[in-house]
């Protein structure tokens, strides 16, 4: 019997996945990542299904590795909240040699800081990563993933790159934009996207992080903000005990309530993990990630008219979002199949797999 592709298996991921199969679609979704370990579509169902998907690096020890045609060891240069005061330290420095150079220069270098005071900081708090690089027709490709600490969403990213020969010649620079947004305490990866074309054997591709938009920040005590990136940072399941902490301190907090929610879904307790979701929207009837979460557990509780309707919520709210654009699209907007379809039963019928609505 000849093996199926990764589309004839993400087919079979995705009716899995729509009819609630869980383990059978992650089983699915792997097999995918097995055969093309970049899929964008793969890596996203995965992480709808609460997986954290085990990407395969094509490096080890910084040494170069080769991935689908454009080679890189990933030298990263990214904002992170580890690099504790690392953009906000810069400014400050900058803006005391234009204090030294000209007064008028330097008030203008430091009105303008003082206006992006919050964008600023929040980059410190944020973390993207360039993911299975691979050329195709000459033009370089990425999965951008980003990961947001902060207490609130971020939007239309900014992240410069340099790719580079094996002698450090550069090939080619630029600045790729993610007009999408990243909500609070969670992550988004922006799959397949171009750097443009690249001429020459790449081989290094170092991003970073070069501007965003913060907000609306949350009126929320220092220590309750520490809280929720700790939280956030740990992450699903294991980040239970700091959300309820956090919760339990925090009333108005809808984020929490949304962190505290997927912490329950990881476990699989979709009934609680909706009385948190439910919870953050009572606080913020605008809160999309709490949508989008409650689309995904109704989704699972086989309550599949409720679960539309929050993912329409979602996209009405938050339509760059690319998660939740991608739920919506390929999970539910897919048509139930009959009862008595030998395909429902078939798990290797991947050509019959239930089209999508128009």
């Amino acid at each position: 019997m000849a093996e199926m592709s990764a589309q004839e298996h993400l087919k079979i991921a995705r009716r899995l996945h729509f009819q609630g199969s869980t383990d059978e679609a992650i089983r699915q979704y792997e097999m995918v990542l097995e055969l093309d370990p970049d899929n964008g579509d793969a890596i996203s169902g995965l992480r709808a299904l609460g997986v954290e998907p085990t990407l395969k690096d094509d490096f080890s020890s910084g040494e170069i590795g080769h991935a689908g045609g454009l080679k890189t060891n990933f030298l990263a240069n990214q904002s992170k909240g580890s690099t504790t005061g690392g953009a906000t330290a810069q400014i400050f420095k900058f803006i005391v040699i234009a204090l030294g150079i000209g007064a008028c220069y330097g008030l203008y270098v430091l009105a303008t800081y003082l206006m992006n005071y919050d964008n600023v900081e929040a980059m410190n708090n944020v973390e993207v990563t360039f993911e299975k690089p691979k050329m195709r027709d000459g033009v370089a490709m990425v999965n951008v993933d980003v990961v947001n600490l902060n207490p609130a969403p971020v939007k239309h990213m900014k992240v410069s790159y340099r790719i580079a020969d094996a002698t450090d010649s550069t090939l080619k620079e630029g600045i790729v934009e993610l007009p999408g947004q990243v909500p609070a305490g969670d992550r988004r990866t922006f799959a397949d996207t171009s750097l443009g074309e690249v001429k020459g054997h790449p081989a290094k591709l170092n991003p970073k992080l070069e501007a965003l938009i913060y907000g609306p920040k949350p009126k929320l005590k220092d220590k309750y903000v520490d809280k929720f990136k700790a939280a956030a940072a740990i992450r699903d399941k294991d980040a239970l005990e700091t959300y309820e902490d956090l919760v339990s301190e925090t009333e108005d907090f809808a984020p929490a309530y949304v962190g505290l929610g997927r912490a329950w879904a990881a476990k699989g307790k979709m009934d609680k993990a909706l009385e948190w979701y439910k919870k953050a929207l009572d606080i913020d009837p605008q809160n999309a990630n709490a949508h989008f979460y409650s689309a995904v557990a109704f989704y699972y509780l086989n309550k599949k008219e409720e679960a539309k309707k929050e993912i329409d919520a979602a996209m009405l709210i938050a339509p760059d979002d690319p998660e939740i654009a991608w739920n919506q699209k390929y999970l539910f907007s897919l048509k139930d199949k009959p009862k008595d379809s030998k395909d429902a039963k078939d798990p290797k019928a991947g050509d019959k797999a239930p089209a999508e609505k128009k």
